[in-house]
Order: structure tokens, then sequence, then C-alpha cells
């Protein structure tokens, strides 16, 4: 994927959130440390990148996922192979790559709000998996 996919694939992400935020563009801006809108209406447009140190402030202002914001904003300034490699250097150990498609999964099904993993839910689990297919 190209650098300006990328900052095609954050502008999607960015709208689909601000779209549903209570706050104003500017507002957004202001929670993120910037001047104003004008930096945040040039990373919707894909013309400018996320700046590093924005990228955790703007997921929160906006609610969406920062891990995923986060990821996306390094592809864009430095490509999707490196970003991989890195991911894949540090993740290495403490995840499969099956294990890795499950937490990806839970993540977009339930965004930031995966819920505790609750003996009751551990059960319906267990029941569901049990069923035949």
């Amino acid at each position: 994927m190209m650098i300006d996919d990328n900052k095609a694939d954050i502008s999607t992400l960015l709208r689909a959130h601000i779209d549903e935020s209570p706050y104003s563009l500017n507002e957004i801006a202001i929670l993120c440390g910037f001047h104003g809108p004008e930096m945040l209406e040039g990373i919707l447009r894909g013309e400018l990148r996320v700046p590093l140190d924005k990228a955790m402030p703007l997921a929160k202002a906006i609610g969406c996922d920062g891990r995923t914001l986060f990821a996306l904003v390094l592809k864009s300034w430095f490509g999707v192979e490196l970003v991989n490699t890195i991911e894949e250097v540090f993740t290495n150990d403490a995840a499969s790559a099956v294990e890795r498609g499950w937490i990806a999964f839970l993540r977009d099904f339930y965004g930031d709000r995966i819920p505790e993993l609750t003996p009751t839910l551990r059960r319906r689990l267990r029941l569901l998996v049990s069923l035949p297919g």
C-alpha cells in the first residue's frame, strides 16, 4: 500500500468518527493541540499527514481506536513494509498470527469497548463454539 493510500485510509477513519463526534472540527483541533482546524481539514482532504505526536490525542478526542489510528499514521510516514516489520518484531512472542487475527476481529467488532472476559461470557463462547455448524 502506498503512503497516499494510507492518508486516504486515515481520512476515512477520521471522517467516520468526526461525523459522530459531539465536538466541532475547531474544538477537536484545540483538544489535539492544533491552533485551528486548518491542519485537520488538510488531513481530512488527504493532503497532510497526522503529526506523530498528535495521533493519540486525536484518537482520544474523536473516540477512535488509538492503536489503529497510530498504526495508520506510522504507515503514512514510514511505509507499510517498515511498520509491518516493526509489528512483527515486537509482537512475535506476544501472540501468534492466529491470535492476532482474533484480537483484530474483537477490536473491529467491539471498537474501544471490548467486554471483560467474565465467567458468563466464557460459558457463552463455549456454547457457541460447540454448536453444530
